[in-house]
């Protein structure tokens, strides 16, 4: 978790029993007991075992209450051992899971929030209001994917490098865009033992979540025995694998790790994956590469 000056009022550290449900990153359909690290009126920090892709969509269930939230990954926020702590945020802003009256912010804290981000991909600039979660993950990562207007993908966002460039949009923060076409990367999955018995939420995220691949446009790390580290352009990713482009001409089937989104500094978490397809593109002198995770 950050460090105690990063958090701010709004934040309030307390461990409730959770049940998460949802996909991981290899695909896997899983239902897991946890807990939350931290409480926000926007979210919570929670513990999970799998590692899981930011603005992938889960199921939460309080463990005492039985009221229960979809919420969405903000990111990573730090990982111990084989246990990953993770930002999740609402789907709806006006969730009420935890029952607490959460102070509210001071305007320095409100000013504090704010910070200019540019877009990995088309470098168009945007005042950000971030929430607390986000403000977490921004700076353990150094940056935090979101939408794109322009690029109409979800991309990875830093401060601007320098100042120079076009003026910020407005302040606004929209919702990730996906795309529901065919998969062929994603190769079909079976859920595990838990959640075959988990109540009747593993069901619909399956419904939701099965042909829906998200337009991206940020960095991956792709780690083969061939070409080390190969940071490459990601274009799209889903449930079971991702699509990305390449200087190096991958082999189908080679057995990978991939980390994605990626930027050099800031924590990684990888996962084992296989090529899939390789297609060359002549004109861009590069390869695209279709990878889906493999199955543990």
């Amino acid at each position: 978790m950050p460090p105690e000056g990063v958090r701010r009022s709004s934040r309030i550290p307390k461990e409730i029993g959770i049940l998460l449900v949802g996909s991981d990153m290899e695909g896997k359909m899983f239902s897991e007991q946890t807990k939350t690290v931290v409480l926000s009126r926007h979210g919570a920090g929670i513990v999970s075992q799998y590692a899981l892709s930011a603005e992938q969509e889960l199921i939460l269930r309080r463990l005492d209450t039985n009221k229960e939230a979809e919420v969405r990954v903000v990111g990573n926020l730090g990982a111990h051992g084989k246990t990953y702590t993770y930002g999740v945020a609402f789907l709806n802003p006006e969730a009420d899971l935890w029952e607490i009256q959460f102070p509210g912010m001071t305007d320095s804290e409100k000013e504090a929030s704010r910070v200019l981000l540019q877009c990995s991909g088309c470098k168009a600039r945007e005042m950000v209001q971030q929430s607390d979660l986000e403000s977490d993950v921004y700076l353990v990562n150094e940056g935090i994917v979101r939408a794109c207007r322009s690029c109409g993908s979800s991309t990875f966002w830093r401060r601007p490098i320098d100042d120079s460039g076009d003026e910020p949009l407005p302040l606004e923060a929209g919702p990730a865009v996906a795309e529901e076409r065919e998969e062929p990367v994603e190769a079909s999955t079976s859920a595990l033992p838990e959640a075959e018995t988990a109540a009747k939420p593993a069901a619909r995220i399956e419904n939701r979540r099965k042909h829906v691949r998200t337009k991206v446009s940020f960095q991956a790390c792709v780690r083969s025995f061939t070409f080390g580290d190969d940071v490459v352009s990601c274009e799209d990713i889903s449930r079971g694998g991702l699509r990305f482009k390449s200087r190096k001409e991958y082999v189908a089937n080679t057995e990978i790790e991939v980390a994605a989104p990626y930027s050099a500094g800031a924590p990684a978490i990888f996962v084992r994956a296989q090529v899939v397809y390789v297609v060359e593109l002549k004109q861009e002198r590069r390869f695209r590469c279709g990878v889906c995770y493999a199955k543990s």
